[in-house]
């Protein structure tokens, strides 16, 4: 894992580094990485928040919204053994994740308009999504306003081709494939209970006031939700959430995202989280690399 320090061009050694994680999602923020360091006073200065960072070939800088240095009671070369965990995104999605500082109002807009009027900058998203009306109210979590609209229409924000994307969950599944997997590869998550509390219908009352819109028919032990305000699109779009349907382990592939399609036994499916891992030992513990993918269906 390349990382390097933006403000003094420093490139942190394997020596430095003690692991790193980087990942890619399927939400308003898609791109994120964790990495801890060996504590050091220079690094202490370096890495603080606000700093930027650039990690492998990614076009955008990462800002770090999370550092904390710490220190163990192990003593080495009389001094305490410590380190500097630390999170970042991409630059321009910091102000995703912030309480928004004012209200967010947007009547026949789009996806790439409601991210940058929430503070979203510097960003190029590509493929884009007309939404009907956005509505973020001064003090609401920005990221899970947008998540909100997301799920309205069906749609999800990932990483893809060095830009951000937004693009539709039957879309999603056109894709092709870029691995093929057997079923013995993946650690296969089968609970009904747990499909169950994921899945549920969603009815509302039509602007007449009393015209019932929405399917309440649902297999036992689904919920069935009432959301005011929605028309029948919407309330259908609601319906289609991604289910996770299993875990993989493999040697490090940082060539896949989340958002890219996966076919196990003729069946698609999509990655819904990425995870890229390395570990160092610089301090002892595992040395190693792998990549953890999240697997999930329509």
């Amino acid at each position: 894992m390349r990382i390097v320090i933006v403000s003094s061009n420093k490139l942190i050694s394997a020596s430095e580094l003690i692991i790193a994680t980087l990942r890619t999602d399927l939400v308003p923020v898609p791109v994120s990485i964790e990495f801890a360091v060996k504590h050091t006073k220079e690094l202490e200065d370096q890495l603080h928040d606000g700093a930027e960072i650039i990690v492998n070939d990614f076009p955008y800088p990462f800002e770090i919204v999370y550092s904390l240095p710490v220190k163990s009671q192990t003593i080495k070369d009389n001094a305490r053994i410590g380190g500097i965990p630390c999170i970042a995104v991409f630059k321009g999605c910091k102000k995703i994740l912030e309480n928004a500082s004012k209200a967010v109002i947007l009547d026949q807009t789009s996806f790439n308009s409601a991210y940058r009027a929430c503070g979203a900058s510097n960003i190029r998203i590509g493929t884009d999504l007309p939404l009907p009306q956005f509505v973020c109210l001064k003090g609401s979590l920005i990221s899970k306003r947008l998540a909100l609209y997301l799920q309205q229409e069906a749609a999800v924000i990932c990483y893809r081709e060095k830009q951000i994307l937004v693009i539709k969950l039957d879309a999603l599944f056109k894709q092709k494939p870029v691995l093929k997997l057997d079923p013995s590869e993946v650690q296969w998550l089968n609970s009904e209970q747990i499909e169950k509390h994921q899945k549920s219908s969603y009815v509302s009352i039509d602007q007449d006031g009393s015209t019932f819109i929405g399917d309440d028919t649902t297999t036992q032990g689904q919920s069935i939700i009432q959301k005011a305000g929605l028309d029948a699109r919407q309330l259908k779009n609601l319906e289609k959430v991604l289910i996770p349907r299993g875990i993989i382990h493999r040697s490090l592939s940082l060539e896949l995202n989340g958002g890219d399609i996966v076919e196990i036994d003729k069946k698609t499916y999509v990655i819904l989280t990425a995870a890229h891992q390395v570990e160092t030992g610089a301090i002892g513990g595992n040395v190693g690399s792998m990549t953890k993918l999240w697997l999930a269906s329509l």
